[in-house]
């Protein structure tokens, strides 16, 4: 019998059989496996066989069962290949999904890892995933995040992308969550707030099916009567496979997935992948919320011991200063009674001496050092009860009045005319009465001592808006700017005998009682001093 395949020589040449390519010289020097990988299924081997098989009643006729099984062994073997290969790819995608999963404790890198593992062509492979999770007071079912596209044509610019820059899954995910994440919630924020159900519904679709801890495969979910009509109309698709996610039996969320763009059907072994892969992830959300609940409360705690020591720390800072304040009184107290008899005694003789007399340029520099020495002991005093303000509602036209009272002596001695503009019904405002007098009888000798050879000082008070404001002004030579930016900086002074407490006491008391001060000066044009204080 004349036979025309190759399958009985030992060696061949590559112009015998056309069934083998270029890069397998090996099959042409050796007999076994070139039956194997080719003759098996050679036409012309299979002619050989039919031929054989009618001369004879031999061996030959049991052959074709042989082979006949033998193929069908191969095509189980590649399929059970392709089964293993494709299960060594899933144990490394969720390998290298699980080195983030366990690792991360940020919420958001966690979902973006998982959504991105069930979407990815190089995960899952699903269109879309959609993540409703168990909010903190847990009564609802909330929509938190969904990533993939919403409709057909979103699709296209998505797979381009992710196919020209070929990032692994974890590049993918870690692209996703730096640069993507806000947007994409953003995207479908009107989704995610439709899709949450409160978890008394327990006939909802979504709350039944975390209840019942078991995966459900939906085919018509258009048709399906436990979902709201607006929610099946806005996911879009007739098929959706929705995961629990359940951390020991307590319920994390559920993670729904469709294939909205190319409708491919959801096969049993997708949902199956997509069980097994729930698990990791729920514990790794849950681990991630707990470590946010947990940062929550530790900056709690470090908020509350900040201000308990900061509290201690005031408390301290007030006794030390309540005993230097109570020195200072004590000893302001014993200097400023024999002070104030000096001075008394001494304006009686200055108004039984007449002005030609050689003594009374004397008596005029004990009035004026007498005064200097009550301006003193006025700041130190202030400066001590400044610790304890004493609050309540005041007029302040009435200040404003009384201060000015006290000075008029003062101004006739001095050439300067003051001059009060007081607007009608101001409301009362909350002050220390006694400080805020204070602060004005400084910022008052502050313009006397401006204008050496008279001039005018004009007090103004008027409301703005939530404010009542009270502005002094003088037409005296004004400040620099390098003065002004420095007139309220502790010991600061231009004067030659100055404490420089004087405007620095004025801001902290005026900070203690919630107002402002501000002062504009320019040189040859005087200065203005505006308090504003907040009406209650």
């Amino acid at each position: 019998m004349e036979l025309s395949c190759c399958w009985h020589k030992e060696q061949i040449i590559a112009d015998e059989c056309p069934y083998i390519g270029g890069n397998e010289q090996e099959l042409l020097y050796n007999r076994k496996k070139r039956f194997v990988a080719r003759c098996l299924e050679c036409p012309r081997f299979l002619s050989d066989l039919k031929a054989m098989r009618s001369e004879s009643d031999g061996l030959a006729n049991l052959f074709p069962y042989v082979i006949e099984e033998f193929q069908a062994l191969r095509v189980e073997h590649h399929t059970q290949a392709g089964l293993i290969e494709s299960r060594n790819r899933e144990i490394k995608f969720l390998h290298e999904v699980s080195l983030v999963l366990q690792t991360s404790v940020d919420m958001d890198e966690v979902i973006a890892m998982a959504l991105t593992a069930v979407t990815a062509g190089k995960g899952f492979g699903l269109n879309r995933a959609i993540l409703l999770l168990v909010d903190k007071e847990r009564q609802n079912l909330k929509g938190y995040f969904a990533l993939g596209p919403r409709r057909r044509e979103e699709a296209g610019p998505i797979w381009r992308e992710i196919e020209q820059r070929d990032l692994t899954l974890r590049e993918m995910a870690q692209n996703f969550f730096e640069s993507k994440m806000a947007a994409e919630r953003e995207r479908f924020d009107d989704l995610l707030e439709l899709l949450s159900v409160p978890l008394s519904s327990d006939d909802h679709l979504f709350v039944r099916t975390l209840n019942a801890q078991t995966s459900a495969h939906i085919t018509d979910l258009q048709n399906t009567g436990n979902i709201d009509q607006p929610q099946a109309k806005a996911l879009g698709v007739n098929e959706m496979i929705l995961v629990p996610l359940i951390s020991k039996n307590r319920r994390i969320g559920l993670l729904l997935a469709d294939n909205i763009v190319n409708h491919h059907p959801i096969t049993t072994e997708d949902l199956h992948s997509l069980e097994t892969f729930a698990l990791p992830v729920s514990f790794a959300i849950e681990r991630a919320a707990l470590y946010e609940r947990l940062q929550e409360e530790l900056k709690k705690l470090t908020d509350a011991n900040r201000r308990l020591k900061e509290q201690q720390e005031q408390i301290l800072r007030m006794e030390k200063m309540a005993l230097v304040g109570k020195l200072a009184s004590n000893i302001a107290h014993s200097i400023r009674n024999p002070l104030t008899i000096i001075g008394g005694f001494a304006r009686s003789l200055l108004k039984a001496t007449p002005a030609e007399d050689a003594k009374h340029q004397y008596i005029e520099s004990i009035i004026r050092e007498s005064r200097k020495l009550e301006e003193v002991l006025e700041e130190v005093l202030n400066y001590a009860e400044s610790l304890h303000p004493t609050f309540d509602l005041w007029d302040l036209n009435q200040l404003v009045t009384n201060v000015c009272a006290a000075f008029q002596d003062d101004f006739g001695l001095s050439g300067i005319d003051c001059e009060l503009k007081l607007a009608s019904g101001l409301p009362l405002v909350r002050i220390d009465f006694k400080k805020m007098a204070y602060c004005l009888r400084n910022m008052l000798n502050n313009a006397m001592e401006a204008l050496p050879r008279g001039g005018r000082v004009t007090l103004t008070t008027q409301r703005s808006g939530d404010q009542v404001l009270l502005t002094l002004a003088d037409d005296g030579p004004g400040m620099s700017p390098e003065t002004l930016q420095e007139a309220t900086t502790p010991f600061f002074t231009t004067k030659e005998k100055g404490s420089g407490l004087g405007l620095s006491l004025c801001s902290r008391i005026l900070e203690g009682q919630g107002a402002r001060l501000q002062i504009q000066s320019q040189e040859g044009r005087g200065t203005c001093f505006t308090v504003s204080l907040d009406v209650p």
